[in-house]
């Protein structure tokens, strides 16, 4: 009994040592990982120094979407584990986040509550360092950004009971914004709340987003109601093998006249040629690019 109690003894002595051992190493690791965070957080002051100080009196644009979506991808592109890829680039979210919160603190509205899906959409996206702003509904959102009194704003627009949130395409035609980026959740489908099954979600500004590489662009068309207007518009995309990510149309009366309203959502971005080219063949006056963004990365 003796020489077990020994043994134990060593054994413990042994395990408390090598904990001993990788503790020290992590404590090291921590502090190495604190002191690059707050270098980069300099540099992301100095970004923001040289973004004012060449504005040329304009607004300096310190959100660049299809800049963090490039950084994201990359994070996930050299991750090797063991940590997955999604929750390194949730990391480096945050990271980008309270850097972000030094250039220029945020406020994104959104419709409310507070705790709602669309304000975890608002934190995937943004991070927990903006200011959300819960309004009463999606126009309020539209109004806010629209007048100055937020930056952003993060609304849904699909849903899977329902598809596309129509009230939101009324506002499209309404408002003067753009599509900056969107968020994708993953939600319980056991969850039955009122509003358990959005799914997507848009980030609205008004600012142009350059391309990031992997984009989508968003448009709406108002053409008058007739047959084969629809198969005339699919067959401009057809032809240049674009393919759509989302289709929705309804229909909408002014002074006597039948309009659809159509909303489409194809993979690229306005600035590639083929993108340029559809555009072009679609009847101007008739057509409303709302934003070209980059693909949801986490």
């Amino acid at each position: 009994m003796a020489n077990s109690a020994s043994s134990n003894t060593e054994q413990d002595q042994q395990a408390e040592a090598a904990l001993l051992e990788l503790r020290n190493q992590i404590d090291s690791i921590d502090q190495h990982i604190q002191l690059l965070i707050n270098q980069r957080a300099t540099c992301a002051q100095q970004v923001a120094e040289v973004k004012q100080r060449f504005s040329n009196h304009l607004p300096a644009v310190f959100y660049r979407p299809e800049r963090e979506a490039q950084v994201l991808r990359r994070v996930m592109e050299r991750n090797q584990g063991p940590l997955p890829d999604q929750d390194m680039a949730r990391i480096f979210r945050e990271i980008m986040s309270v850097c972000l919160a030094l250039e220029q603190p945020m406020h994104v509205a959104y419709p409310g509550p507070e705790g709602s899906y669309t304000e975890q959409a608002v934190r995937k996206h943004f991070g927990f360092s903006v200011k959300g702003i819960a309004l009463s509904d999606p126009e309020q959102t539209f109004q806010a950004v629209q007048e100055g009194r937020c930056h952003y704003a993060v609304t849904p627009i699909e849903s899977t009971q329902e598809g596309l949130v129509s009230h939101t395409l009324d506002l499209f035609r309404r408002y003067d914004l753009r599509i900056c980026g969107e968020v994708e959740l993953e939600l319980d489908p056991a969850d039955n709340k009122s509003l358990s099954a959005d799914t997507r979600y848009l980030v609205l500004g008004k600012q142009y987003v350059g391309p990031s590489g992997q984009d989508k662009t968003s448009i709406l068309l108002t053409l008058l109601d007739q047959p084969g207007v629809l198969h005339d518009v699919l067959g401009i995309f057809r032809q240049r093998g674009i393919s759509l990510t989302r289709l929705e149309s309804r229909t909408w009366q002014h002074e006597k006249q039948t309009y659809s309203l159509f909303y489409i959502d194809f993979e690229g971005h306005q600035e590639d040629e083929l993108i340029k080219e559809v555009l072009s063949e679609l009847p101007d006056e008739s057509l409303k690019i709302l934003g070209s963004y980059p693909r949801a990365v986490l």
